[in-house]
């Protein structure tokens, strides 16, 4: 892939989700803590990339779980091709839909406290 080529955000999602993925892999992690650790990115691309775009404040475990759905649906044939094998994300995304049913509370408390660390460095950055 050339690297004036665009990539959406969801393209750019399933990029860097598929290299973090690897790393964790490779850090000798348990598939119990890659799997939180997924979840903890996800969140973060979510609240970077699509709140400040959202009409709604409203947000979930399952918004989560529906961008990356979202990203896998509308993953390009080149973004297939440049992973070279999407069934890693797949293999964990399963896991991750049942950490964000099985794990409700913790689930939805990552996201808030992740929301509220993002909103207090926008505020910092406006003040300063």
């Amino acid at each position: 892939m050339k690297k004036t080529d665009a990539l959406s955000k969801e393209e750019k999602l399933l990029l860097l989700l598929q290299m973090f993925i690897e790393r964790l892999k490779k850090s000798g992690f348990a598939q119990d803590k890659i799997i939180r650790y997924i979840w903890l990115f996800c969140v973060g691309y979510y609240i970077k990339y699509y709140l400040p775009q959202s009409k709604t404040d409203l947000a979930d475990r399952f918004t989560i779980i529906s961008m990356l759905s979202n990203a896998l649906k509308s993953s390009s044939p080149r973004i297939i091709q440049h992973l070279g094998y999407e069934h890693e994300i797949t293999f964990f995304f399963r896991f991750l839909i049942l950490y964000a049913i099985d794990n409700e509370e913790e689930a939805e408390n990552i996201y808030r406290e992740e929301r509220v660390r993002y909103e207090k460095c926008l505020l910092m950055k406006n003040i300063f």
